[in-house]
């Protein structure tokens, strides 16, 4: 592997001392991204709210520390150790969890939360599932916010890209972004762009 595809890499699933760099720096790198997800989650203090790739737990530590009760899931090991240091308060009040595990398995039952986040669905072997599994843990009328990377135009509708270090990625035409949404069992699906991303809005009926 080269050091760019380990940079690219470790960007995916942060691993070792490179890995804790690479946490520490992801929430100054995706400061405006947590801004723009808080506006449209629009997250009340009646919220129980989950975060599935969570990464060190910025966002909710950020945007989500008038809410009921904050959840995160990531599968990174040392991104799950940093989120439990930064809202350490929080888990010792009773208020939060942190989880390592798979966004397409989430360990919760039906009904869990209130509302849903996630910007990573790009980076996930089975983003289809993972949705649906999003869907599956809101109570009803329970909403989400998703970012998912957006196709360049030039590639047209193609499910997949290459990023400059030759990993693949996924990629979505804005009609493919409704039909996922639509797919997984959500309802009132609205789409915004920006950041080279689509933002899904919409809710569990």
């Amino acid at each position: 592997m080269t050091i760019k595809q380990t940079l690219y890499s470790q960007g995916r699933k942060p691993t070792g001392v490179l890995g804790w760099i690479f946490a520490l720096t992801m929430p100054v790198i995706f400061r405006s991204l947590y801004a723009k997800v808080a506006g449209l989650l629009n997250l009340q203090p009646e919220d129980d709210v989950l975060d599935v790739a969570c990464g060190s737990g910025a966002f909710l530590k950020r945007h989500a520390s008038h809410v009921r009760r904050i959840t995160g899931l990531d599968h990174s090991a040392v991104e799950i150790s940093m989120a439990k240091r930064t809202n350490r308060k929080r888990i010792a009040a009773g208020t939060a969890e942190f989880v390592q595990g798979d966004a397409a398995a989430l360990p919760w039952p039906d009904s869990r939360f209130t509302a849903v986040t996630c910007n990573c669905v790009s980076c996930f072997a089975e983003p289809q599932r993972s949705l649906a599994e999003m869907r599956r843990v809101l109570r009803p009328g329970g909403r989400a916010v998703v970012g998912m990377d957006a196709a360049r135009k030039d590639r047209g509708n193609r499910p997949k890209e290459t990023d400059k270090a030759g990993i693949q990625l996924w990629a979505w035409t804005g009609d493919e972004v409704r039909q996922m949404m639509a797919g997984a069992g959500f309802s009132q699906v609205s789409l915004s762009y920006g950041m080279k991303m689509w933002f899904a809005e919409a809710l569990r009926q």
